[in-house]
């Protein structure tokens, strides 16, 4: 749109540029009317062409396919004809106050003749245009909305099915502990299933859903799970895509608790600087190695679906940190509304 409307300046500029040499009036610089009609007309004429001429393009495009291009170029003959018809009547006035000899009834034919066609035609091509840049617009939308929702059925059945697993564990070690357990996944499918209804949820929501992720976990592990919250609550309404954080607590508890006899530790901060957010997942145990790229399937699907909402400027990087692993990720902020449940801490 900016691209156009520097092409209309030069144009625009250029027009002056001729009638000012065409006119050959430097006695008449004086002359309010002059300039009046120098600066005028250019301005009609495009604004005709560029913004009259396309419209009963664009106003009859919502009508069935046979009655469409019918009823647009009725429109578009009665319209531009009546335009090319006043044009030359406002210029010629302008230019007779200006003491500039104009014979009315040859322009007024000129303009009907080929003006009115012209506007025809062009108001019909910058119609067809924006409709194809509309329709281009839209197919990325739904392509980034099917994206969106190919990497997030990626995520959920890993979720659930590592979930299962663990259950499975329990169901002969402690069936109590399982039926327990039972209920924090029902919980934890109920809020991914809502969760996936969107391409965006609050950050809040993801805390929830990390806690009853949690909650299954130290099920399984027991006190050997030890989970600090580092968490800005006044960042829960920052959008993120779904379960960003939560394979990243999962990579935490797999790889730096559970293969430890004495368990391990994991802190879980959210917080805020300058208008970006940084989300951290640390966890105690073998340092893993730097991952700035990583090839792993779960951190391509994780920068995929960062790089879908936020674009270039959101990064996700892994690596060691003190006795252990850190996993950062941080984007720019943006809010959003969402229908809010029973408040709920972190780790609750």
């Amino acid at each position: 749109m900016a691209r156009n409307w520097r092409v209309l300046l030069v144009c625009y500029l250029l027009w002056v540029a001729v009638l000012i040499y065409s006119y050959q009036t430097a006695h008449r610089l004086g002359n309010i009317w002059f300039w009046a009609s120098l600066l005028s007309g250019p301005f009609t004429h495009i604004t005709a062409f560029a913004g009259l001429a396309p419209l009963p393009w664009t106003l009859s495009r919502r009508l069935p396919s046979p009655w469409r291009f019918a009823v647009g170029f009725v429109v578009s003959v009665v319209s531009c004809e009546s335009v090319s018809y006043l044009l030359p009547i406002f210029d010629g006035w302008l230019l007779s106050r200006a003491g500039h000899q104009f014979n009315l009834a040859r322009a007024t034919a000129v303009y009907s003749s080929f003006v009115g066609p012209a506007m025809m035609i062009v108001g019909g091509l910058v119609a067809s245009r924006a409709r194809s840049e509309e329709l281009r617009a839209a197919s990325e939308a739904e392509a980034q909305i099917a994206k969106n929702r190919l990497l997030q059925g990626q995520v959920h059945p890993h979720v659930l099915f590592n979930a299962l697993n663990g259950l499975a564990e329990l169901v002969h070690k402690d069936p109590k502990a399982a039926e327990t357990a039972i209920r924090h996944l029902s919980d934890l499918l109920r809020r991914i299933l809502r969760a996936s209804e969107h391409m965006r949820l609050p950050l809040g929501e993801e805390r929830k859903i990390i806690s009853d992720f949690l909650a299954l976990e130290a099920i399984r592990l027991g006190p050997r799970l030890r989970v600090l919250w580092d968490w800005d609550e006044g960042l829960d309404s920052i959008e993120i895509p779904p379960l960003l954080l939560q394979p990243l607590v999962e990579n935490a508890i797999k790889h730096g608790i559970a293969p430890s006899i004495p368990g391990g530790d994991i802190i879980i901060r959210a917080r805020s600087r300058d208008g970006s957010v940084r989300l951290e997942i640390w966890n105690s145990g073998r340092p893993f190695p730097n991952q700035v790229n990583g090839s792993g399937i779960g951190l391509k699907n994780l920068r995929s679906r960062l790089a879908l909402h936020f674009g270039s400027s959101a990064e996700l990087v892994i690596g060691p940190s003190g006795q252990g692993t850190l996993a950062c990720i941080q984007f720019e902020a943006t809010q959003v509304e969402w229908p809010h449940e029973a408040s709920e801490g972190p780790g609750s």
